[in-house]
């Protein structure tokens, strides 16, 4: 006989899918006809933008385009740029494909190499690893007693954080642009875009969110007599993301991804300032973490069959925090072979980062890379790149995993020091889901031979000599009888006894 127990499922984080995949960078070019030959190759970047990310016939299929873009100056050493798309595309098999997934992608930079082969041509070879994970609100079925079965159970209520809402939406924002207060845009060398958010608010069922495009332009205002502008500009815009369920009480955590951009310059004959096209593509989830209470299963037995106990180890996530905050981050660079004069252009980007958890702290780590286009004290131009690491340490006491981490830089500053040291700071925006998990060894099914009976004991009562420190749930289970029973003949209140005494043990 199979006794019924009460299932109760319990929302997780599931990953149907967390792969990488190798992209290779191979291309060989020559110049267009309006770019000047190449004297010295600056600096080579590359720019994955993924268009399109689709789940179907049992696959995540990623496609994009890679922006590979050359800095270089030619025989006048004026700074010119190049610039070459190649598509790539990803294909990454899953088992199957859930309902209402998130799905989550981002690439890191392995090598890039990049050759003049002549002052007109070139050739670049390298790699980025595309990132991919698919999240959906798995369960996790949590077994408590059924009141009507006629069983002993030993309990214990846990608080458990459950996966309440998980929810995605992919949206386009972006604006026409133009430079104030600086010479106007003829050539766009390079330029860098960050998607901030900058608030947020939680009502039933919805998130409203405020962020801006913030877009750095490094561009020339004349071609015939070039010289370095940078500008930065910002284009605000605002998202409603529907998602049932969701509410101020929940520990949500919000991320917000640029996917692609594309920037363009566009001459209007009518106006005398050229305008720049901002077109971004965007991706924006939400993941809430709700409480319940939950009682599960440490024992049970009969008191008329024997019985057989299935037993497993649950681990349970009781607790969820998300811990979201921002910090300036300061450093200083050395460039002691580079004869700095100037600063034309100077910007900040990041590895993924890493986590490390102790008793009481979580420490995230990664490392920023520093690139800098400057002037030498002979108004030559040249390309540095300095890494330095950083760390940042979170109170977390009682938590012990961490199930997300994601930083971002909000912006950049600095500051050239006397002894020609560059004084950076930079404004870091973290976001961190930080779990306390348990484990229980927990019954999971219960069965019993209803052809075999237990044997009774003749008397109604049995003294028990019981010593300090016995639990009244293994004294019960010893003589076959109800705990309840023992604590109301002993006007007992405590499961575990605080000093040796004599028991009165009904028999039932």
């Amino acid at each position: 006989m199979e006794f019924n127990l009460i299932k109760t499922p319990v929302g997780i984080l599931a990953k149907a899918l967390d792969a990488v995949s190798e992209q290779p960078i191979d291309i060989d070019f020559t110049l267009p006809d309006y770019c000047p030959d190449i004297e010295k190759i600056l600096r080579c970047k590359i720019t994955p933008n993924i268009y399109n990310r689709n789940l179907s016939g049992g696959q995540l299929q990623v496609d994009g385009t890679t922006v590979v873009n050359i800095l270089y100056t030619d025989a006048k050493n004026n700074v010119r740029a190049c610039e070459q798309s190649i598509p790539f595309n990803a294909a990454f098999p899953l088992k199957e494909i859930p309902d209402n997934p998130v799905i989550e992608t981002y690439t890191k930079l392995e090598y890039l190499n990049c050759r003049p082969l002549s002052p007109r041509r070139l050739t670049v070879h390298g790699a980025f690893s595309l990132y991919a994970v698919v999240k959906y609100i798995g369960k996790a079925d949590i077994f408590s007693p059924d009141t009507d079965s006629k069983l002993e159970f030993n309990t214990k209520k846990i608080q458990v954080s459950a996966l309440e809402c998980l929810c995605q939406e992919q949206f386009s924002a972006g604006d026409e642009i133009q430079i104030v207060n600086k010479p106007p845009v003829e050539v766009i060398l390079d330029s860098d875009v960050r998607a901030v958010i900058t608030d947020y608010k939680i009502i039933p069922d919805k998130l409203m969110l405020n962020g801006e495009l913030n877009v750095r332009l490094l561009y020339l205002s004349s071609v015939d007599s070039p010289e370095v502008q940078q500008a930065d500009c910002s284009i605000p815009f605002s998202k409603i993301l529907d998602c049932s369920g969701l509410t101020a009480d929940y520990e949500t955590s919000v991320k917000l991804s640029l996917l692609s951009c594309e920037i363009r310059l566009k001459n209007d004959i009518l106006s005398e300032t050229p305008v720049v096209n901002v077109d971004g593509r965007l991706s924006l989830s939400a993941a809430s973490y709700g409480e319940k209470e939950a009682e599960i299963i440490l024992d049970a037995y009969s008191t008329e069959f024997p019985v057989e106990l299935d037993s497993a180890v649950l681990s349970v996530i009781t607790d969820t925090k998300v811990i979201e905050d921002s910090f300036m981050y300061k450093d200083s660079v050395s460039l002691p072979d580079c004869d700095l004069a100037e600063i034309t252009d100077f910007n900040v980007n990041y590895s993924l980062v890493s986590t490390a958890v102790s008793e009481s702290k979580i420490t995230l780590n990664s490392k920023l890379n520093v690139c800098i286009l400057a002037l030498n004290s002979d108004k030559e131009p040249f390309y540095a790149e300095r890494a330095v690491e950083f760390s940042k340490e979170l109170d977390c006491g009682g938590f012990n995993e961490v199930s997300s981490a994601y930083a971002q830089i909000n912006s950049v500053s600095y500051r050239i020091a006397e002894n020609g040291e560059i004084e950076l700071r930079c404004e870091i925006r973290y976001l961190v889901t930080a779990d306390k998990t348990e484990s229980f060894k927990v019954i999971t099914a219960i069965s019993a031979d209803e052809d075999k009976k237990v044997i009774k004991r003749n008397t109604p009562l049995v003294l028990y000599y019981a010593d300090k420190g016995e639990r009244l749930w293994d004294i019960a289970k010893s003589f076959n009888t109800g705990k309840s029973l023992i604590s109301e003949e002993n006007n007992l209140g405590d499961d575990i006894l605080q000093e040796a005494k004599m028991l009165l043990i009904p028999i039932m």
